[in-house]
């Protein structure tokens, strides 16, 4: 049986469509990573960090660090604002904490209780040793999401009300409340 020009083009558009198609339907798993221009953040040290942040600032009745998203906030600002040794020394430090508290705990850092959370960060606040990668890592990264989500719309707006410059004019003052005292 002959095959027409019009059925091998046919085939072909089927074939091809289907070749198309098929990685779609797989349906693996997403990669999930951050993109960012002079460091490479591996998944594990994302959720690493995500959960650093999260265990420092938790979502209460408040929004928390993850809600508006801190760490993400941090990861950018290291990649952009920092000096190479300065992110090197960060992620030396991160794999650091990981690796110290997976030896205390025998489990991963984003896999633990809160509580076991709470006493590791505990230990690092009170130690002693101020030059170790370890302890480094957690006072910078422990001040850069303070900072993050301090600077937050949501804190700026529902947690402590700023007010754009030039604020308010209090022209009508009395000179008895005026804490400035002449001497």
């Amino acid at each position: 049986m002959p095959i027409t020009r019009r059925q091998v083009l046919k085939q072909l558009l089927f074939v091809s469509a289907g070749s198309v198609m098929i990685p779609s339907c797989l349906l693996l798993p997403l990669k999930k990573g951050i993109k960012l221009k002079h460091i490479s953040v591996s998944d594990d040290q994302e959720m690493i960090f995500a959960s650093f942040a999260d265990t420092l600032i938790p979502k209460t009745d408040t929004a928390g660090a993850l809600e508006v998203h801190a760490d993400l906030f941090v990861w950018k600002m290291l990649d952009d604002c920092t000096a190479k040794e300065e992110q090197e020394i960060f992620l030396k430090g991160m794999n650091a904490f990981s690796a110290a508290f997976q030896l205390q705990n025998k489990q991963f850092f984003h896999n633990a209780s809160s509580f076991e959370k709470l006493l590791f960060l505990e230990q690092l606040e009170t130690s002693k040793e101020s030059q170790k990668p370890l302890v480094l890592f957690y006072r910078n990264a422990k001040q850069q999401l303070i900072q993050a989500y301090t600077g937050s719309e949501f804190f700026m707006t529902n947690i402590q009300v700023y007010e754009q410059i030039p604020s308010r004019f209090h022209g009508c003052v009395p000179i008895s409340n005026n804490p400035i005292k002449k001497s």
